[in-house]
């Protein structure tokens, strides 16, 4: 979920040795557990279910980010990111963190990103769904946001798929509430999810761990939702402030 990529799981299957009057005998082999419990995928197929089926929502998420230095020390980067939605084709995203202040705004017509330290922004046509402008932004414009990828369970485009293992954690608070903790592994990430036992269930923490980078950063975000908000429409429309001034996207000189 910045990109729920593929996720976590451990599991040994080793024949198991016992003393016996002074012997060691090798027991018969145990048969392996399975490497995905059918309980994980139900459980985000529920999520993603639910997560479609929210039409207009709010979401604030609290984010740690690691950041590997070039001597394998590590610093964590705090921020939050807010989500204000209205499907099939409104957002306006908020974020900041101790880097970065950005504002990413669309109406199902046209997607700004606009960074209001610098005072500039950039605005171009966008596709007219949610998801669809979201993919556009990560792989025309470099654009990445935390959690994006919550927009894609509950579609064909869900990565279960990819997911090798998967397996139930145990039973977990966040934020006082009772959640299921769920962990998964895919090809090169590692993830754990939060998710609530209470009223919907909806993914109330999510642990990122990127496998591909040696030093194997980890994201955290801790999620607080506001179901059937009411959002003014006035949210996704973009106004610069005085003075601003308007940019390209690098990579918009591609675009056909």
């Amino acid at each position: 979920m910045g990109s729920l990529k593929p996720p976590l799981f451990m599991t040994a299957s080793v024949s198991t040795v016992f003393l016996l009057a002074g012997n060691l005998v090798a027991a018969d082999r145990v048969p392996p557990e399975p490497p995905i419990e059918p309980q994980s995928i139900e459980a985000l197929k529920t999520m993603g279910d639910h997560l479609q089926s929210l039409q207009t929502f709010s979401l604030k998420a609290a984010t740690t980010t690691e950041i590997v230095l070039d001597n394998d020390q590590k610093l964590e980067i705090g921020g939050t990111a807010i989500y204000e939605v209205k499907r099939p084709d409104r957002l306006r995203i908020d974020l900041a963190t101790d880097a970065v202040h950005g504002e990413l705004i669309y109406d199902g017509k046209t997607v700004v990103y606009a960074s209001p330290d610098q005072n500039v922004y950039a605005q171009v046509p966008a596709p007219n769904t949610i998801k669809d402008m979201l993919e556009e932004a990560a792989t025309r414009y470099n654009l990445t946001f935390p959690l994006a990828d919550l927009f894609s369970w509950g579609t064909p485009d869900a990565p279960i798929d990819l997911i090798r293992e998967g397996f139930f954690v145990g039973h977990a608070y966040v934020n006082g509430k009772e959640t299921d903790h769920w962990a998964y592994r895919g090809p090169d990430q590692d993830a754990e999810i939060w998710i609530s036992t209470e009223g919907s269930p909806l993914p109330l923490k999510i642990s990122l761990v990127d496998r591909d980078d040696l030093t194997r950063p980890r994201i955290t975000s801790v999620l607080e939702w506001t179901e059937n908000a009411t959002i003014a429409e006035d949210t996704f429309q973009y106004k610069p402030t005085d003075g601003a001034t308007k940019i390209r996207f690098l990579g918009e000189e591609d675009r056909k």
